[in-house]
């Protein structure tokens, strides 16, 4: 994965070198991966970068004329452009279009404020020599993780997890507060990683280490209470159309170089909708579709490329066996922050690879408060109530249901059961309340935004930027303070973005969404007739199967997977002697969920399961 590097150590003659190079090989997954470092040992200062020779090809670090400030940049900047005609009327001379010297130069022309300024996805780590302190700054989603520890006066930082863990000096206890949190919810909340001592940084984040002092800090420099009001008077059609004119600028932007760009397309709305706003020659541009023969996903995702005149190839996924062969790999990646049963795409990266070398993500494109759909959440209410909906929404309606509270409490060992017992609910209550300052509205969507969407669902790019690298529609910066704005009845079921297709692109409002099987409409009589139509559909099927044959919903079926050809990986993982001896779970209770799956009697029980897995594959290649 993309991303910086890099230690600091108050006490420098310990390693440095070795270190920083030990960290640079953990993080190469790929031979074309690209790693550069810098260091000054005598000073204790080791920096590098990671990436996969596609963004940021510029060689790095940038310095200063007098080598006194070192720069480090994964990602891009947007509107750049603009900040380069700022700087150049105050006198600043850029030796290059390059976004890290303009990094360089806007943190000399106004220091550490500069990060306000900048619009993009990306990561940076600027060394001030002359003032001894490291900065390192991410984007306002944090779309680029970065996990960090500041341990016996270093501090030590990458994108994955393994390359702290390879200092020899890193005591590795488990953090039994995390291990609750992904039972219950299959993701991580707040800063937290599966080690004590070793953290992610928080979206929106300045953070600052001053190498003599020892002293670190960590400030956010932006949240959801910044987000401009929009005028009361505005109107859906209104909505409908500046948000479209915002989302083809950014479509506009992110398709003008000459990148190989790509769409990875399924049945849903929201690569329809990039796919549908791009300028010019769409037989230069490549949708990519995997899953399951006859699926919604394969044969939606083909009409769309077809009606919109893209280059399309179909991956087929013929059995599961190929998550157990890349499981491995998965896990490399992802370190478990992503379950293995969000592994989908992994196994065509080579392919993918091949074809493009950008892939426009839907990502972000439901503002997944929204997917929720739940009005009860952000009615006006008091905190408790508020609290209570959201902690049953996050382990029951973001991803696969999880365990449930009856369940938790047969879960774990008789030596953890009493140290764990409420420690997830007491573990979020904590979290939300980094949000208490945000009205309902916004506490649920910038929650979401710092939680589920972070550290769930944008797991899937993580693992894409071994191979391409991805980019952000939906995560304009335009875009996206305009949509987030909106009230959320604008927002429920799509409903703005089914707006914006029936209204730019009204041919591929035609082809089925996936999630209903309907096509897309704007509601009334022309949803009605084709409900009436689809209900048809069904009563001739009764007589005569074959005459519109049920696609099925799902691209890939882990559940029944596991049932077959992935049987006895699961039951290693779940039930041999090496997990069972850890006394983390009861026997008993892995057991009996591992038949209540095998019997196929309850729909939708891997949320229950794959967790479990998952943390026992994190053990043994992390912790082990």
């Amino acid at each position: 994965m993309s991303g910086i590097f890099g230690v600091l150590d108050s006490q420098p003659d310990t390693g440095i070198d070795r270190l920083l190079a030990g960290m640079g090989s953990s993080l190469t997954h790929r031979p074309w991966y690209v790693v550069e470092t810098w260091r000054d040992a005598s000073a204790g200062v080791g920096l590098g970068r990671v990436g996969i020779g596609i963004f940021n090809r510029e060689r790095q670090p940038i310095r200063s004329e007098d080598g006194s400030l070192i720069v480090f940049l994964s990602g891009e900047l947007y509107g750049a452009s603009e900040l380069r005609r700022e700087l150049a009327a105050t006198g600043r001379r850029l030796r290059d279009d390059g976004d890290t010297e303009l990094i360089l130069r806007l943190y000399q022309d106004r220091g550490e404020q500069f990060i306000r300024a900048l619009d993009g996805v990306f990561v940076l780590a600027i060394w001030d020599r002359s003032r001894q302190e490291l900065i390192i700054a991410n984007d306002r989603a944090g779309l680029y993780p970065l996990h960090y520890a500041h341990i016996k006066g270093r501090l030590l930082f990458a994108p994955e997890m393994k390359a702290i863990l390879s200092d020899p000096d890193f005591h590795k206890e488990l953090d039994l507060t995390a291990l609750v949190e992904y039972v219950r919810f299959q993701f991580l909340l707040g800063d937290k990683t599966f080690f004590v001592d070793l953290r992610l940084l928080p979206n929106a984040s300045l953070l600052r280490y001053n190498l003599q002092t020892d002293r670190l800090s960590i400030q956010p420099y932006w949240d959801f209470s910044e987000i401009p009001e929009l005028p009361a008077s505005l109107t859906f059609e209104d909505a409908v159309d500046e948000a479209g004119k915002r989302l083809h600028a950014a479509v506009d932007r992110l398709t003008a170089d000459n990148y190989r760009i790509g769409v990875q397309l399924s049945g849903g709305v929201d690569a329809r909708a990039i796919l549908g706003l791009i300028d010019g020659d769409r037989s230069r541009i490549t949708t990519i579709t995997f899953g399951q023969p006859g699926c919604r996903d394969a044969e939606y995702a083909r009409q769309i490329a077809r009606v919109a005149g893209s280059r399309h190839h179909y991956f087929e996924f013929t059995d599961g066996g190929w998550v157990q062969s890349y499981a491995d790999f998965h896990l490399e990646l992802t370190e478990g922050f992503h379950s293995w049963i969000h592994s989908h795409g992994i196994s065509i990266l080579d392919d993918t690879r091949r074809l493009i070398d950008v892939n426009l993500t839907g990502l972000g494109g439901g503002q997944s408060y929204v997917d929720w759909e739940d009005p009860v959440l952000l009615s006006d209410q008091d905190d408790l109530a508020f609290s209570n909906r959201l902690f049953q929404l996050l382990s029951q309606s973001t991803t696969w249901p999880s365990i449930n509270e009856a369940e938790e409490k047969s879960l774990y060992s008789p030596r953890l059961a009493s140290q764990l017992r409420d420690r997830a609910i007491e573990s979020f209550r904590c979290e939300l309340e980094n949000y208490r300052h945000l009205p309902p509205v916004q506490r649920a969507a910038y929650f979401a935004l710092c939680n589920p969407d972070r550290r769930l669902f944008q797991y899937y790019t993580v693992f894409q930027r071994s191979h391409i690298e991805p980019r952000f529609p939906f995560f304009d910066r335009s875009y996206f303070e305009f949509v987030y704005a909106l009230p959320p009845d604008m927002l429920y079921h799509r409903r703005l973005r089914r707006a914006i297709i029936l209204k730019w692109m009204r041919p591929l409002a035609r082809i089925p969404y996936d999630k209903d099987d309907l096509p897309i409409t704007d509601g009334g009589l022309s949803r009605l007739a084709a409900r009436l139509i689809q209900k048809g559909k069904a009563v001739v099927n009764r007589r005569f199967p074959r005459a519109f044959p049920p696609r099925a919903t799902l691209y890939a079926d882990y559940e029944n997977w596991l049932r077959r050809e992935l049987r006895g990986w699961g039951e290693d993982l779940l039930l041999s002697e090496r997990t069972l001896r850890r006394e983390i779970f009861n026997p008993d209770m892995l057991r009996s969920l591992w038949q209540r799956h095998q019997s196929g009697l309850e729909v939708n029980f891997i949320g229950k399961i794959a967790p479990l897995m998952s943390y026992e594959m994190i053990l043994r290649r992390f912790y082990d």
